[in-house]
């Protein structure tokens, strides 16, 4: 079988034509070729330009992709003629007009319902109606709100809740199981994280975030999701394959062994965070860290770390150990895998347990079965991840740090 991406060999193709067929009827057949090519050509080679979009534009190819998917008049995001305006914030409106398009279901017909701030000659109204009508959103007893921003989080709940409906057959229990008012990984006690948990976590897993060269562009859950960065992330969200997806199911039953008081604060602490950006050398929840100025508040991998345990919980971490591999070294005696317990700092290098200490590259906070809080520039961020996933963090852990004292675990 050949190969599903390789080519035709044209000069076979040629041979085989010449041989059965007279030569006009060949040149007739070249011409029709070349008319069907240049037809499937045409969408990109015609595809909407922007004013306001260089080809230097970090989401250039994100913003063309996205202007140039779904049918004539309703492409997913491509609603302000000349300009695109990028960093212009989401509306409310503008997203369920994506969400209704990215399903198809612009055509559909609904009852609609009253909305006091949005008459029916407003261009976006179908598609609010039908968004409701679908219980892709929702409205208050006010009305919908039409030009309110759309925060981060609720970007990245849009997304996927919108993942959700394109892929029904796969497993989402984690959107429940991760639910803070539902979940508890100690029978009895929720930690008190932010609501969207679960939304952050998916939206992460999935690589619907982008990890900015440029710190300054990096965002919190709680700000306003500019138009650029919705057309990166519909772009991943609507390439992503099946398998990716499932991969949502490892989140289905996230629980910890029996934890101690303090414990449960670091953990609770950590937490909050989910969903935080990754900053390259950021330490801090804010620009001004008494460290050195951060571009955006955010952290990095040994930053997070240094932010819970050292900043809030007063563990003695020198300033000399900001890094991951000077953090590692410190480790005396070094906890091996099973002997972990919440709480540990974890470290990664590139030959797991035998890797010198100054090729440590990463740190995270162990919070038991297996589960860590980090921020890494793959997620764009905090997120949990599993020493027990097959692959990269099973492999190259290397070993743990503690830092509670005994007392208190």
């Amino acid at each position: 079988m050949r190969p599903p991406n390789a080519q035709e060999d044209p000069r076979q193709m040629q041979l085989t034509i010449s041989e059965r067929v007279p030569l006009v009827i060949v040149a007739f057949l070249v011409a029709l070729a070349l008319l069907v090519l240049g037809a499937a050509a045409a969408p990109g080679a015609g595809a909407q330009t922007y004013k306001d979009v260089g080809k230097h534009y970090w989401a250039y190819s994100s913003i063309k992709w996205v202007t140039n998917r779904g049918p004539a008049g309703n492409k997913l995001l491509d609603d302000f003629g000349s300009k695109f305006k990028p960093d212009q914030p989401l509306t409310r409106e503008q997203l369920a007009r994506t969400l209704v398009i990215a399903l198809g279901m612009q055509d559909e017909t609904v009852k609609p319902v009253a909305l006091p701030d949005m008459p029916p000659s407003d261009p976006y109204y179908w598609f609010v109606q039908i968004a409701l009508a679908r219980g892709l959103v929702s409205a208050t007893n006010d009305g919908f709100h039409p030009d309110q921003p759309v925060l981060e989080w609720q970007a990245d709940r849009a997304v996927v809740r919108l993942l959700k409906r394109l892929n029904p057959k796969n497993d989402w229990s984690m959107l429940t199981a991760l639910d803070p008012n539902k979940w508890e990984p100690n029978q009895g006690w929720k930690t008190g994280a932010p609501g969207y948990l679960p939304w952050e976590v998916a939206a992460r897993q999935l690589g619907l975030r982008y990890d900015h060269p440029a710190d300054k562009l990096e965002l919190f859950p709680t700000e306003a999701m500019p138009r650029g960065e919705m057309a990166y992330t519909l772009r991943a969200a609507l390439n992503l394959s099946t398998w990716q997806i499932g991969s949502l199911s490892s989140f289905d039953k996230v629980t910890l062994p029996p934890l101690s008081a303090r414990q449960k604060q670091v953990i609770a602490f950590a937490l909050d965070y989910v969903g935080y950006p990754y900053v390259w050398g950021g330490e801090w929840d804010g620009k001004d860290s008494p460290y050195g100025w951060q571009a955006h508040g955010g952290f990095d991998c040994s930053g997070f770390v240094w932010w819970v345990l050292k900043i809030h919980f007063k563990y003695p971490i020198s300033v000399n150990e900001r890094g991951a591999s000077n953090m590692a070294q410190s480790a005396k005696p070094r906890i091996s895998r099973k002997k972990l317990l919440p709480g540990d700092i974890i470290f990664f290098g590139p030959k797991g347990p035998s890797s010198p200490w100054n090729t440590i590259y990463h740190a995270a906070i162990y919070v038991g079965n297996g589960w860590f809080i980090q921020s890494t520039g793959s997620s764009d961020g905090v997120s949990l991840a599993s020493l027990d996933w097959p692959g990269y963090w099973k492999t190259y852990f290397a070993w743990g740090r503690r830092v509670l004292k005994k007392s208190e675990l």
